[in-house]
């Protein structure tokens, strides 16, 4: 059997609710896909693993956005595809003026219908086969799983907050801005804590720093979720980890603003998503 065609996913961090959405939409159809944050292990070289991640793929995809093309990140995986005469396949997922380079290359639009520009994706890298619900999902993964990791202090990164209710068709992705550590102190908050965002679908729930190794807990390990009533509002998650004992952190809304409101976002949607009252 032919091996699957690699496809390296490239988005601004900002972007990436919608670059998750799409690996998981392109996660049911026979290819191998490469992602920063699902792909990269943990403590590897960050540029390094992107280097190996760009030579080893067949197919770029790259998610076109104001905050895209203003990344640089984003400019040097796309020219680097160019400059080794790969394909490259622009996705416009936010109007935005379309760099000069790529500017020449077909690309497909998805400001308007995603299910729309979504079937016109698949056309156009060659009609994959959809996998079997048996199959294993061709996801290039890190050699060593991913586990909890101590919280670190980070610069906050401009982040987009997605707030709507979910819709009744899966899968879903929702992203949320959060500050997460260990635990909280009364008398200092979460300070020190890890600034990112969470992201949320159906099967998993991913906690996501700036740059490094996304931290993933399966729906199905949650244990509880509770709302806790300190100087600073948050949450005290509870789930088994990978060697199967409980383990908890805290998390909380990074707009100050909207802490409470984004806090019980992500409690209601976990409850709808477990079917369960997780407090």
């Amino acid at each position: 059997m032919a091996a699957a065609m690699q496809v390296f996913i490239s988005y601004a961090r900002a972007d990436s609710a919608f670059a998750w959405q799409l690996f998981e939409d392109l996660s049911k159809y026979d290819l191998a896909l490469w992602m920063d944050v699902r792909s990269i292990p943990k403590g590897a070289n960050w540029d390094s693993e992107v280097q190996r991640g760009l030579d080893s793929s067949d197919l770029m995809l790259v998610l076109l956005s104001p905050n895209s093309v203003n990344s640089q990140n984003v400019a040097d995986e796309w020219s680097y595809f160019i400059e080794k005469n790969k394909p490259v396949l622009p996705l416009l997922i936010m109007p935005t003026e379309v760099p000069f380079r790529l500017s020449r290359r077909q690309r497909i639009d998805f400001t308007t219908d995603y299910e729309v520009g979504f079937r016109e994706l698949l056309r156009a890298i060659g009609s994959p086969p959809r996998l079997d619900s048996d199959s294993t999902e061709r996801i290039v993964r890190p050699r060593t799983p991913p586990r909890p990791q101590a919280a670190r202090p980070v610069a906050p990164p401009e982040r987009a907050i997605l707030t709507s209710h979910p819709p009744t068709l899966e899968p879903i992705v929702r992203s949320f801005p959060i500050i997460w550590a260990s635990h909280y102190h009364w008398w200092h908050g979460m300070r020190g804590g890890e600034l990112g965002e969470v992201l949320i679908n159906a099967r998993e729930l991913l906690l996501v720093p700036p740059k490094a190794p996304v931290i993933r807990i399966l729906l199905e390990d949650l244990v509880s979720l509770k709302v806790q009533r300190a100087l600073d509002p948050h949450l005290k998650l509870t789930y088994r980890n990978v060697q199967g004992q409980f383990q908890s952190l805290v998390m909380m809304g990074a707009t100050r603003a909207r802490r409470l409101a984004i806090n019980q976002e992500i409690l209601n949607l976990l409850k709808w998503l477990t079917k369960r009252p997780l407090e």
